[in-house]
């Protein structure tokens, strides 16, 4: 599977990392993984620096509108996306752009995304333990 992922720190961050090519059938069975494992209110850090996003435009838009139903009712976490190449970027953006409020960010640097989703308070520190409360999101790039 091009999307691998694991609860990594006391803080609760779930680190996905891509590998390949990442198809939009990956991408939708790693959502409704986290949905089955109690883990879709952590904060998610998706590395995608030694992935290649392999969506055509039906895709794309297929995985934008799975994206902003996983975050229906706000109880989906902060998502900070890694990603390098022109392309890879573009699609990010694309995606981001379609989530609305919801904390999603596009970066180049992975420290600076974990960073970023340090700023979130009650993060939860458990699989299955729900967010009480969620920080505004800070205006992307």
């Amino acid at each position: 599977m091009p999307l691998l992922w694991m609860r990594s720190d006391e803080f609760g961050i779930l680190t996905v990392v891509g590998q390949g090519d990442i198809g939009r059938q990956d991408i939708e069975d790693y959502l409704n993984a986290t949905v089955r494992e109690g883990t879709k209110a952590h904060a998610k850090l998706v590395d995608l620096t030694v992935g290649n996003l392999s969506l055509d435009r039906d895709d794309l838009e297929s995985v934008a509108r799975t994206v902003v139903e996983y975050g229906v009712g706000g109880d989906a976490g902060p998502v900070a996306m890694v990603v390098l190449g022109a392309l890879n970027i573009d699609m990010a953006v694309l995606l981001k752009q379609r989530v609305g409020s919801r904390p999603f960010r596009v970066f180049t640097d992975p420290l600076e995304a974990r960073g970023w989703l340090m700023t979130f308070r009650d993060l939860p520190a458990k699989p299955g333990v729900a967010t009480p409360a969620a920080q505004v999101a800070k205006p992307v790039r």
